[in-house]
């Protein structure tokens, strides 16, 4: 079995490919069946277990029936049967495609008719919802297509779906390196989320670029996350990455929190943890735990900025090297970086090489690293279109390249930094203004917990920038507060990127599914 051959310049992989050969089946061949792949609820799983498990998936889709190409659909929380189904279905030559197991009917009934699967693997979290948006779909009606973690009348479960895999179903349908394999869902910011669609060498691409080369993993890392595996990020750092190292990975069920993350910490001792900027001011903010953090050698952070502020403060509390990073669905992972002995808080790094990247003004023009542009960044890990979307794929995608959306600047150094999305920005008296600034320069007041800046019409109907805060619990909302964070913005920042007005927010500020800052509706519930 051959899964790719990497050179000092960048990875070559043969015509003949399949993800699940190079992640878990290349670790067999490499000796490493008895090594634990997985840490589940008190259970050490081996990779001879993961890649026996992950068989009896292809062999079952197949005897029911798949063909190539066909979608199968998760929506599950992480737990083993959610890395059988995804390996399983690639094995098989289905394309997958994940998507996070806490949404609305609604929500399920649009990716059902988006999707369009063939198989579908959910558990109790996402059961009732879906099943009510399966009822009036087109796709997956056979009750035989959807496969249920846990038990439900009408329903097969899991363990025995899997324990009827037979050694005489079809065998896997041959896959190609530019076969399609995992659909890759956007985080829906300015619509409706889409699918970039990657082939099966996009993922080992980045991997032996990012992972392998650039931070250094090796089969000795234990990894854990906050964010859940649907998250493209998450699937990377805590499934794909252990597992192209022979690492191990360990998964938990519930929704991340302070205390069922230190808690895991001091059971397994990961080496390797992954984050975003919420869940860390959480870790922060949870003042009552000492927690042991010495096994871990970094942590990454992605998902949204994190402030500069942030960052210190975790560094003067815990001391573990944050690894900030950017990455995207469309070129399924991070392509700048910071890295372990090389870290520049309020930075993202530098370009991980096998990518190029430059910046772009609003004609479409390369322009200097200095100067604030839109990002274009070209690597072997760009998604090849939008499923249903051309438009948004001649937009954004095409010929190895990627045009974000995303706002940067470059220093002479090499570092990058990011300015916000460019339908983020405020143009304020003619000047335009990044949100990000203003809430790094915000977020470092000892009253503010969270923050977020958009523009709003005065009454004048001119663009101002405003503000929502949270403020922390031994700062409640007043006047007095109001006077005390405009002079402190005031002192700080240019006059027209102080905010016009500050709003105080009693409840947290609303996020998509991947945790994001959602923006669009706080701009609906302050306009």
């Amino acid at each position: 079995m051959t899964t790719g051959v990497t050179t000092d310049e960048t990875p070559v992989f043969p015509d003949s490919f399949n993800m699940a050969d190079y992640f878990v089946f290349a670790n067999i061949a490499a000796g490493r069946g008895s090594k634990t792949a997985l840490l589940f609820e008190g259970q050490a799983i081996t990779y001879d277990e993961v890649a026996a498990r992950v068989t009896q998936v292809a062999e079952r889709l197949l005897a029911s029936g798949l063909l190539p190409e066909q979608r199968v659909l998760l929506c599950m929380r992480d737990c083993p049967e959610f890395v059988y189904a995804w390996f399983g279905a690639l094995k098989a030559g289905a394309v997958v495609t994940q998507i996070n197991p806490m949404l609305p009917a609604a929500d399920y009934s649009y990716y059902l008719g988006y999707v369009k699967p063939q198989f579908a693997f959910i558990d109790e979290t996402s059961l009732e919802a879906f099943q009510a948006a399966r009822a009036q779909a087109r796709h997956c009606r056979d009750p035989n297509a959807v496969i249920l973690v846990g038990e439900a009348p009408g329903l097969p479960g899991f363990d025995a779906w899997i324990a009827a895999s037979t050694p005489a179903a079809p065998p896997p349908w041959p896959t190609r390196k530019d076969d399609p394999a995992v659909w890759l869902f956007t985080s829906g910011t300015t619509g409706q989320s889409k699918g970039a669609v990657h082939c099966h060498f996009h993922f080992a691409y980045n991997t032996e670029v990012y992972a392998r080369r650039f931070i250094g993993m090796t089969e000795n890392d234990i990894t854990l996350s906050g964010p859940r595996l649907y998250f493209g990020y998450a699937t990377g750092t805590n499934l794909m990455f252990p597992f192209a190292v022979g690492a191990t990975a360990i998964l938990f069920r519930e929704q991340p929190t302070p205390d069922n993350l230190f808690a895991l910490i001091e059971r397994h001792r990961p080496t390797v943890l992954t984050n975003v900027p919420t869940l860390i001011n959480k870790m922060l903010e949870a003042e009552a735990r000492a927690p042991d953090l010495s096994s871990i050698r970094m942590m990454w952070s992605a998902g949204e900025a994190l402030p500069r502020e942030l960052h210190e403060r975790w560094n003067a509390r815990f001391g573990v090297p944050i690894i900030d990073g950017i990455g995207s669905a469309e070129s399924f992972h991070i392509y700048i970086s910071n890295r372990p002995g090389d870290i520049r808080p309020g930075s993202l790094g530098k370009l991980v090489p096998g990518y190029a990247a430059d910046l772009l003004d609003d004609a479409g023009m390369p322009i200097a690293g200095g100067e604030i542009g839109v990002l274009r960044i070209r690597g072997d890990s760009a998604a090849l279109y939008y499923h249903g979307d051309y438009a948004k794929s001649k937009r954004h995608l095409g010929g190895g390249a990627i045009v974000s959306g995303d706002l940067f600047r470059r220093d002479p150094e090499g570092y990058w930094y990011y300015e916000g999305r460019g339908d983020d920005m405020i143009k304020s008296g003619g000047i335009y203004v990044s949100p990000l600034e203003v809430e790094g320069c915000l977020s470092e007041h000892p009253a503010v917990l969270e923050c977020c800046v958009f523009g709003r019409a005065d009454a004048n109907g001119l663009e101002k920038p405003v503000v929502v805060i949270v403020p922390r619990e031994d700062a409640p909302a007043s006047e007095a507060l109001q006077a005390d964070l405009l002079g402190f913005a005031r002192a700080r920042l240019a006059h027209y990127k102080v905010p016009h007005r500050v709003f105080f927010s009693p409840d947290p500020l609303p996020r998509n599914d991947r945790d994001k800052m959602d923006r669009k509706k706080l701009r609906e519930i302050w306009r």
